[in-house]
C-alpha cells in the first residue's frame, strides 16, 4: 500500500474511531487507537497519543509512560507547547504509578512551569495535582497536601466538578496516608455527596474501596468489608477492571485481619497477578507485606520473611520508603516468632533506621500534621470563600437572567403597543381616505343636487304667458316662444307635430283624406 493511502485510510480510521462522523457516538477502543495511530500526523497524531495515554495509564503504566514520552518529544517537534505541557504532566504521573517518583517530580515541575507560562488554569491544576501524588508517595506530605489543594481552589473557581472529586480523592488518600482517617473519611464522604448527584461509575469504586480502607485501618473491619465486596460488585458490572487489583488488595488484608486466612490469600494472590500485569511496582509491594502479615498471623513465618524480604527488594528499588519499612517490621516479627532473636533485632533497627530517615530526609508526621493543619485551614478558607463567590455570582447571574426576562417581557409588550398603535393609525388613514373620498362624491353629488334645484326653480313659480299665442314673458320683459323659454331653462328639446284639433281648424282637405285613408286601412 502506498504511504499516501496508507496515511489517509489512517485518518479515516481516526475520524470513524472517535465519532466525528454523524453515525458513531461510543468513544474508540483502545485497540482502535493503536490501530489508527501510524496513519495521524501533526496535531491529529498528538490527540490521539494523549487520548490513548490517558486511557493505558492506570491499566498499563509502562506503555502509557512510553507513548508519553514519544508525545512528548513530537510535541517539541512541533512546536505544540500545549500538548508538551500535557505530555509533561502524563509522563509525571507515569513515573508515579511505575515507583520513579523523583522524575516524577522533576516532570511534573517541567509541566506545571510551562503551563503557568500558557496560562491555562485547567493544566495548572492537574500539574499540582501530579505533583501532590508525587510528594505523597516520597512522604512529603505538607507539600502535596498544598499542591493537592490548590488544583481543587482551581478547579472549583472553574466548576470542573469531575476533576474536583479527583483532587478531593487526592486528598482523603493523603490523609489516610498520614494515618489521619477520620479526615481521610470526611473527604470521601464529600465525593459520595456529590456522587449521589451526578453518578459516575469508576469515581464510585474508587471511593467505596478508599472508604474501606480508612475503615479497616481504623480497626472497623466489618464496615471496611462491606465497602470493599460493594466497590467488588460493582467492578464485575463494569468493562473497567481498573481497581480490581486495589479492591482484591483490600479484600485480602480485611479478610486477614477477620482470621479468614483462605479467602485473604486468594484475593491477595488474585491482587499480585493483577499489579503484575499493570507493572504497578509500589502496589505489588503493598500486596507482598500483605502476604508477609498474612503468613505471619495464620503461624508461617518462615514463609512471611521471605515475602517480606521480597516487598523490601522491591520498596528499596522504587524507593518505597514506607513500605519498606513496613517490610522490615514484618521481617523483625516474623524472626521473633521463629525466635531467632538477633536476626529479629538487626531488622528491628532497619525498620527504626528506616523511619527516622525517612522522617529526617522527608518529614516527621507530627511536623507534618501541623503544617497541614495550616495549609488545610488556609486552603479551606479560600475554597469557603470561592463557593461563597460561586454563590453569589450564581445569584447575581440569575438575578441578571430575570432582569433579562422582564426587560424583553417589556420590550416585547412596547413592541406589541407599538404594532397595535402601528395597526390603528394605518386603519384611521384608510378610513380619513375613505371619508375624503365619500366627501369628495358627496360634494359632486351636492352640486349636481343644487344644479337640479336651479333648474327647478326656474321652471317652478307663476309664469306671465299670452292668452292667445301662449308665448312666456322672461326676467327683462320680453315675450318668448314657450319652447325657447323652457329650452333655455331646463335639459328639455322639441320636435313639432300638429294634434288632429288644429289639423281640422287649418287644413280640412288633409284632416279628411287622413281619416278616409285610416278608415280604409282598417276595414
Amino acid at each position: 500500500m502506498p504511504p499516501a493511502l496508507g496515511r489517509l485510510l489512517g485518518v479515516v480510521l481516526w475520524l470513524v474511531c472517535l465519532g466525528l462522523g454523524p453515525v458513531m457516538a461510543q468513544a474508540p477502543t483502545v485497540e482502535a487507537l493503536k490501530a489508527a495511530l501510524p496513519g495521524l500526523q501533526g496535531l491529529e497524531r498528538l490527540t490521539a497519543q494523549e487520548d490513548l495515554v490517558s486511557r493505558l495509564e492506570s491499566s498499563a503504566p509502562q506503555e502509557a509512560l512510553a507513548l508519553a514520552e514519544e508525545g512528548l518529544a513530537l510535541s517539541r517537534k512541533e512546536g505544540d507547547l500545549e500538548k508538551e505541557a500535557a505530555f509533561l504532566s502524563r509522563i509525571a504521573f507515569g513515573c508515579s504509578q511505575t515507583g520513579d517518583f523523583t522524575k516524577a517530580v522533576q516532570f511534573g515541575q517541567e509541566s506545571l512551569a510551562l503551563s503557568i507560562k500558557l496560562n491555562n488554569k485547567e493544566r495548572i491544576a492537574r500539574s499540582r495535582s501530579t505533583l501532590g501524588i508525587a510528594y505523597a508517595f516520597m512522604g512529603l506530605y505538607s507539600k502535596a497536601l498544598e499542591e493537592h489543594l490548590e488544583s481543587l481552589r482551581i478547579r472549583e473557581e472553574m466548576s470542573l466538578e469531575t476533576a474536583s472529586i479527583v483532587s478531593l480523592n487526592n486528598i482523603g488518600v493523603l490523609y489516610h496516608r498520614m494515618e489521619q482517617y477520620e479526615k481521610a473519611i470526611s473527604y470521601y464522604q464529600k465525593i459520595m455527596q456529590r456522587l449521589a448527584q451526578k453518578p459516575d461509575l469508576q469515581r464510585l469504586i474508587q471511593t467505596k474501596l478508599n472508604l474501606g480502607y480508612s475503615e479497616f485501618r481504623l480497626g472497623r473491619h466489618e464496615a471496611a468489608l462491606r465497602q470493599h465486596e460493594e466497590a467488588l460488585e460493582l467492578i464485575g458490572q463494569s468493562p473497567n477492571k481498573t481497581f480490581l487489583a486495589y479492591a482484591d488488595l483490600n479484600l485480602g488484608m480485611t479478610y486477614t485481619e477477620l482470621k479468614q486466612f483462605g479467602k485473604a490469600l486468594k484475593h491477595l494472590q488474585a491482587a499480585l497477578v493483577e499489579y503484575g500485569k499493570q507493572d504497578q511496582k509500589h502496589g505489588r509491594a503493598q500486596v507482598l507485606n500483605a502476604l508477609a502479615r498474612l503468613h505471619l498471623l495464620s503461624g508461617d513465618p518462615g514463609r512471611a520473611v521471605l515475602r517480606a524480604k521480597e516487598a523490601a527488594a522491591l520498596a528499596a528499588r522504587i524507593n518505597a520508603q514506607d513500605e519498606l519499612a513496613v517490610s522490615y517490621k514484618l521481617t523483625s516479627d516474623a524472626f521473633e516468632k521463629e525466635g531467632r532473636g538477633a536476626e529479629s533485632y538487626r531488622y528491628y533497627k532497619l525498620y527504626v533506621a528506616t523511619k527516622e530517615a525517612t522522617y529526617t530526609a522527608q518529614e516527621d508526621p507530627r511536623a507534618a500534621d501541623m503544617n497541614m493543619r495550616i495549609i488545610t485551614l488556609r486552603k479551606d478558607s479560600e475554597i469557603d470563600s470561592l463557593k461563597k463567590e460561586r454563590v453569589i455570582s450564581s445569584l447575581k447571574l440569575e438575578k441578571g437572567r430575570y432582569t433579562t426576562l422582564l426587560l424583553l417581557i417589556s420590550l416585547g409588550f412596547l413592541v406589541s403597543i407599538v404594532l397595535i398603535l402601528i395597526a390603528y393609525n394605518k386603519k384611521i388613514r384608510q378610513n380619513r381616505e375613505s371619508l375624503e373620498e365619500a366627501n369628495s362624491e358627496l360634494g359632486r353629488l351636492n352640486t349636481e343636487l343644487l344644479e337640479k334645484i336651479n333648474e327647478i326653480r326656474t321652471l317652478s313659480g307663476l309664469l306671465p304667458i299670452c292668452a292667445q299665442c301662449k308665448k312666456i314673458r322672461n326676467d327683462e320683459g320680453y315675450w318668448e316662444q314657450l319652447e325657447g323659454y323652457i329650452s333655455q331653462h331646463s335639459a328639455a328639446t322639441f320636435t313639432h307635430g300638429i294634434c288632429p284639433h288644429c289639423l281640422d281648424d287649418l287644413y280640412p282637405g288633409s284632416a279628411e283624406r287622413i281619416r278616409a285613408k285610416k278608415a280604409g286601412g282598417e276595414a
